[in-house]
């Protein structure tokens, strides 16, 4: 018996195809997906997004947390917060409140001069 996917790695996957340039059964064969459920999973996200991944007897409450907003606006702008945030760490920088209540990013280690 082979291993269910949640509706996230499925669209990780799909993306994942959709970027390369690899034929469908190569790709398939080195995820260890058959084909045909492949060609469904694609089919199925065209149609109703990442909602139509979701098993039948499994709702995509298990997948998101409790009152999360599932709407593809709305991850769109959790993916591009989480970009910024990124970027920022990256930078070494955090955000802290000051003693008017303002946010202000403050470095996490000083700035090496050498």
């Amino acid at each position: 018996m082979s291993k269910h996917l949640n509706p996230l790695q499925k669209e990780f996957l799909i993306h994942k195809y959709k970027s390369g340039s690899t034929k469908m059964q190569d790709f398939c064969a080195a995820n260890g997906v058959s084909i045909t459920s492949f060609k469904k999973w694609c089919n199925q996200y065209n149609e109703c997004g990442l909602a139509g991944l979701a098993r039948a007897d499994a709702a995509l409450k298990d997948v998101f947390p409790e009152g999360a907003d599932t709407s593809t606006e709305a991850l769109k702008r959790e993916i591009l917060k989480l970009r910024i945030e990124v970027e920022r760490l990256k930078k070494n920088y955090t955000v802290q409140k000051n003693e008017s209540g303002q946010m202000e990013y403050v470095r996490l280690s000083p700035k090496n001069t050498k």
